[in-house]
């Protein structure tokens, strides 16, 4: 599958986590990206291995989320015991903090291995061919100063080892001196060194931004605006209107870059996966509005049993869909 369609799965996961803390629908959430994962590990259609980084994360963040929210939120019906006054976390532990902490901790560790496996599955150049016209030098500089941390914690390494050779028996205040002038001095080198190349290549050379590209921006600029206005003001018609604008623009810039996205593989296991994606997205903003898929549940101030919806069960099943295709991409 292209670049595309990992990116807008990241996305509709992203989403689908951030607007519900049920434990039924993020249990199913889990298990879908634990299919992809599986998928992806399987078959590698990049050559390369899904990152462990979040199984190492989850055995950091579960607790640490469900501790630090036991401490913070006195609120519940189900005490645990009681601590001292303490300032701050002095006061009743309930258990209803602690679990919606763990369902917090659920959340994030589910986010983070959607998003850093990506790292396995896209592909950096259709990516890049993807970003609109208007923002590629932003892109380039953005990825430029990403390549550059891999450099500076080679200088810090080597800096290290030199000393360390050297036989110098230093304070540590002094290793660090030589470590941060390794570091400046590397970065200014490497600094030098990438100007000269874009330089030569008319990097950044001004150009006048066509009409269509600055409407989609404005757009999408004052949508969002709108968005969080209507939220927070309590008043769905005008954050509908603000969504509205957001469609609106996403479509101008999806229109100056098609040429771009032209270019990508769009075979029929694509096609599929990322209409049962756009599918999840539009049952998920139906959820939002029935009551009975209770995606804003809160085990505050009593612990009960949460609601569920099949409506809102099916989205977060489909955001296990790119397991089905991921084969059809090592092919």
């Amino acid at each position: 599958m292209n670049a595309i369609i990992w990116l807008l799965w990241a996305l509709v996961l992203v989403l689908a986590i951030s607007v519900t803390r049920n434990p039924f629908y993020l249990s199913l959430a889990a298990l879908a990206l634990a299919a992809v994962w599986i998928a992806v590990e399987t078959t590698r259609p990049l050559g390369r291995q899904a990152p462990r980084l979040p199984f190492l994360a989850a055995g950091f963040l579960l607790p640490w989320s469900t501790a630090v929210n036991a401490l913070l939120a006195h609120i519940g019906d189900r005490v645990l015991f009681r601590l001292p006054a303490w300032p701050v976390i002095g006061g009743p532990i309930t258990l209803n903090a602690a679990f919606y902490g763990f369902l917090t901790g659920i959340a994030l560790t589910t986010a983070l291995a959607g998003t850093t496996l990506l790292h396995a599955v896209i592909d950096r150049h259709q990516a890049l061919r993807t970003i609109p016209p208007n923002q590629r030098v932003l892109a380039t500089t953005l990825a430029i100063a990403l390549n550059a941390l891999p450099a500076f914690a080679t200088a810090a390494r080597d800096a290290v080892e030199a000393s360390r050779l050297r036989g110098l028996a230093l304070p540590r205040w002094r290793q660090l001196q030589i470590v941060l002038a390794a570091i400046l001095y590397r970065g200014i080198d490497y600094s030098l060194a990438t100007a000269e190349v874009l330089e030569t290549r008319s990097f950044a050379v001004p150009h006048r931004a066509s009409p269509g590209a600055q409407a989609s921006w404005l757009a999408l600029l004052g949508a969002s605006f709108v968005v969080i206005g209507g939220s927070l003001a309590g008043k769905p018609s005008l954050a509908l209107a603000g969504v509205a604008g957001l469609s609106i623009g996403s479509a101008l810039i999806v229109r100056s870059t098609w040429r771009s996205l032209r270019t990508l593989r769009w075979s029929r296991a694509n096609a599929v996966t990322a209409s049962l994606l756009l599918a999840a997205s539009i049952l998920l903003v139906l959820s939002l509005h029935d009551s009975a898929a209770d995606l804003a549940y809160s085990p505050y101030p009593v612990l009960r049993w949460p609601g569920f919806s099949p409506l809102a069960g099916l989205t977060f099943l489909l955001l296990a869909t790119p397991a089905l295709f991921v084969r059809g991409s090592a092919r």
